[in-house]
């Protein structure tokens, strides 16, 4: 909770995270990340409940609307597409450590994918095949159907492989395709590859 957050208590409106997502599209997850993340201020209530300002809402809204928001020159922006949260929080370790000057972001489905992509704009998008409410294969196809996305890198991972998967999602405009279960090692040099500017200055992280 932010001294800024705290100074406005009982005065305005304030908003559940439940009612920060619908207002953001996105799920009351995302919200709570970033809530731990301090990218948006929020009041803690005494039954450990969050609660946030609308004024912080929309500056927070205004910031990912932002192009880059948040990111020095060159930083590396990357987004985790995936409904298993364990993997997700593991793949999200794997690559903090591998890119320490990279944003890592997260969506638990293809619906939240396309919003946080309009709103972080992501250099890489690591996309789950099979997940609910919106497939892999789709949200591959909008963001490639898109001026503003189509240059986004993707790497698609999936727990069922086989040659119809890589052939569809690669004629979608992914760049490449992992196979689930993979090594930490492999997942960051599959990443790597689809940023040879960053090789050099991320070797030391190998």
């Amino acid at each position: 909770m932010t001294r800024r957050a705290r100074s406005r208590e009982g005065k305005g409106a304030f908003l559940t995270a439940r009612e920060a997502a619908h207002r953001l599209g996105v799920t009351a997850n995302a919200v709570k990340a970033w809530i731990r993340e301090h990218d948006l201020p929020a009041l803690r209530t005494p039954g450990g409940h969050h609660r946030i300002a609308e004024e912080d809402l929309v500056a927070f809204r205004a910031r990912l609307a932002t192009p880059g928001r948040g990111a020095g020159p060159g930083r590396l922006r990357i987004l985790l597409v995936d409904d298993d949260q364990p993997l997700l929080l593991a793949l999200k370790g794997a690559l903090e450590q591998a890119f320490p000057e990279a944003r890592v972001d997260e969506a638990s489905d293809g619906y939240e994918a396309l919003v946080q992509v309009g709103l972080v704009r992501p250099d890489v998008l690591v996309l789950d095949l099979r997940m609910p409410r919106l497939d892999g294969f789709e949200v591959c196809r909008r963001l490639k159907a898109r001026p503003e996305t189509r240059a986004v890198r993707i790497l698609a991972i999936t727990a069922y492989p086989d040659d119809r998967a890589r052939e569809m999602i690669l004629a979608c405009g992914a760049d490449d395709l992992l196979e689930k279960p993979f090594d930490m090692t492999t997942f960051r040099e599959r990443i790597r590859a689809l940023l040879p500017a960053l090789r050099h200055r991320s070797g030391a992280a190998r």
